[in-house]
């Protein structure tokens, strides 16, 4: 019976610690969108380094999840109990169900941001490449002015 005690409340501790994880995802996945919109790279950078560690976090906690047995209760003890946890178990579900489409959707949302972003990018490098022989380095031939030679000579 000790064994149910604690690990149930262990369990609920990293149920609670996997939709922080999520919720943080999330916000991250929100910030990101604003750095995508604006073209900032170093915020574009920051995001997905965060991102990638809240992923880290996350397979840490489901490996914790997988090693920790489920406990179970032998039938008609704690009914006072169990229908707290089922009040429980429905408000982490529903959280999770928030969460889930919370995050389905803005993935899709940065997903196309991305693709907007990659084309824009590829539409500016055909350009450059474009202008490339307008912009060549000078030949071995010429020489540059040197510093501190001005027009005034």
């Amino acid at each position: 019976m000790a064994d149910i005690d604690t690990s149930l409340p262990e369990l609920s501790a990293v149920i609670e610690q996997r939709l922080g994880l999520l919720r943080s995802l999330a916000e991250s996945l929100e910030v990101s969108q604003l750095a995508l919109v604006r073209n900032d790279a170093e915020a574009i950078a920051r995001g997905a380094a965060h991102q990638a560690e809240l992923c880290r976090q996350w397979g840490l906690l489901e490996e914790q999840l997988r090693k920790a047995e489920p406990p179970s209760t032998p039938r008609g003890e704690h009914s006072h109990d169990r229908s707290l946890d089922r009040e429980y178990s429905a408000r982490l579900q529903a959280e999770w169900d928030e969460l889930g489409t919370r995050i389905r959707y803005l993935t899709r949302v940065h997903w196309s941001l991305l693709r907007h972003l990659q084309r824009s990018l590829a539409v500016l490098s055909r350009v450059v490449e474009s202008c490339a022989p307008t912009y060549t380095a000078p030949g071995a031939g010429l020489s540059r002015p040197e510093a501190g030679t001005g027009a005034r000579e």
